[in-house]
């Protein structure tokens, strides 16, 4: 698991509107990476929404891309992941 805090990325939804996330972390699982990553807009401090994206590393030079992810198990597995860093961090 890789650790990284206060970073902003800046990625294209599927209406070709920019959004800015919080990069809260990045997670290795099953030999992929997820980031884990929150909307800087339109949240306040009570209700962040944490939203999980696979890692697709780019191809012959090109960016990676960014998948959602939907898978229930997956999301679970991740978000387990998640909690456990977080609490190792508060240690």
């Amino acid at each position: 698991m890789q650790q990284e805090t206060d970073s902003l990325v800046t990625l294209v939804d599927e209406d070709g509107k920019e959004v800015v996330f919080q990069h809260l972390v990045t997670i290795e699982h099953k030999g992929s990476e997820y980031a884990m990553v929150v909307p800087v807009e339109g949240l306040d401090d009570e209700d962040e929404s944490l939203v999980v994206l696979k890692i697709v590393p780019g191809q012959d030079g090109e960016e990676d891309c960014y998948e959602g992810v939907v898978d229930e198990k997956l999301l679970t597995a991740l978000y387990a992941k998640y909690v456990e860093l977080m609490e190792e961090l508060d240690d």
